[in-house]
């Protein structure tokens, strides 16, 4: 890859981001004259028709930016940027799809699966254990989690769109200053943070875009895909597994609370009903419940995310130490359980109503 500035991410940044803020009002309005958009129901919160095309805007403007800033001597020498790039296409197709004309979340999982499979040709696999069969079990297990994980989080104006800019902009500060720095993450990961903050402006509460499942979908995949391919650290695997997890904390402790909360409470009886249920119980769901505005739980997702980034530099710049790994592990799963004790108190299931599974039913 030969850069086309000294410093590309800046271009990166700044492209991405004002791509972004430019695209946004013109697809809100391509989104109207076509029909894509989210129309209301009694069961949903706005009250008028609006556009689900964020992941478009999204992965447009990051597309521009990549191919602007940057230059590409050969396929083969960059065949895992463009994998990213063109499974994100493939992913926001899909997603439209889904947005369009609703699909079983059971077929969606099985195509992230087959997708994880095909990424895995391109170098895009987590090698922890050094067995190839249960190195990939692992990715698929990760990029699957993680896209679904960034899909249900998406139940409340600039949720996900907020919490994916931070996570890949700490995902940039470890790549951009480890050691060698890892210039390929840095550059796709400053790039979906320009592109997530231009679409913010348009998708924070009140919204005037959705992301749709062809953005969370989309901002899931990305963020799943690029963990998978940093380097955390080759000597110790407890830290690489331990920085991509506080990276994404948010929608992981999100997708588990909820999952474990929901048979705790005999809300589903399986694990299929566990991923194809669709309520009101998610993090933000809850901090509502217990009496926050929308948007001041959308906040605190952020605040959330933010002080889970920090952490995941601290443990990349090794200020935490295996010496201080178990007490740190010990406080870590003490504050999670206090904290989903807490939001386990909040009155968000309607015991007079059946289980939801419809596609539409806020996730």
């Amino acid at each position: 890859m030969i850069e086309k500035l000294n410093y590309p991410q800046i271009g990166l940044l700044v492209l991405s981001w004002f791509a972004a803020d430019l695209l946004s009002p013109i697809i809100i309005r391509i989104s109207h004259s076509i029909g894509a958009v989210d129309k209301p129901h009694s069961y949903k919160i706005h009250k008028e028709p609006i556009s689900f095309l964020g992941g478009l805007t999204i992965y447009i403007a990051f597309s521009i930016a990549i191919f602007s800033i940057l230059r590409f001597e050969s396929f083969d020498a960059n065949r895992t940027l463009f994998a990213i790039i063109f499974g994100g296409f493939f992913v926001v197709v899909i997603g439209m799809i889904d947005d369009f004309k609703p699909t079983s979340a059971v077929i969606k999982l099985i195509i992230l699966l087959a997708s994880t499979y095909l990424l895995s040709h391109f170098g895009i696999k987590i090698t922890i254990f050094g067995n190839d069969t249960l190195d990939m079990i692992l990715t698929m297990l990760w990029i699957a989690g993680v896209t679904s994980a960034m899909n249900s989080l998406d139940n409340m104006d600039g949720a996900s769109t907020g919490v994916a800019a931070i996570a890949s902009f700490f995902t940039f500060i470890v790549a951009w200053y480890s050691t060698p720095p890892q210039k390929g993450l840095s550059y796709v990961s400053i790039a979906m943070f320009g592109s997530c903050l231009g679409l913010l402006r348009y998708n924070f509460k009140p919204a005037r875009i959705f992301l749709g499942d062809n953005g969370s979908l989309l901002l899931g995949f990305l963020l799943a895909t690029i963990t998978t391919l940093a380097g955390w650290s080759k000597e110790d695997p407890i830290k690489a597994i331990v920085i991509p997890c506080s990276i994404l904390a948010v929608p992981l402790y999100d997708i588990t609370l909820s999952t474990i909360l929901r048979y705790k409470n005999k809300v589903v009886s399986n694990f299929i009903g566990a991923i194809t249920y669709c309520g009101r119980d998610h993090l933000s769901h809850r901090l509502v419940a217990l009496g926050l505005s929308e948007r001041e739980a959308v906040l605190m997702l952020y605040l959330f995310g933010t002080v889970s980034g920090a952490t995941a530099i601290l443990f990349a710049n090794d200020a935490i130490t295996p010496k201080t790994y178990i007490p740190v592990t010990l406080l870590a799963i003490m504050v999670l359980v206090v904290t989903g004790a807490i939001l386990d108190k909040a009155k968000v299931y309607d015991k007079k109503e059946e289980p939801k599974t419809d596609k539409n039913a806020q996730a």
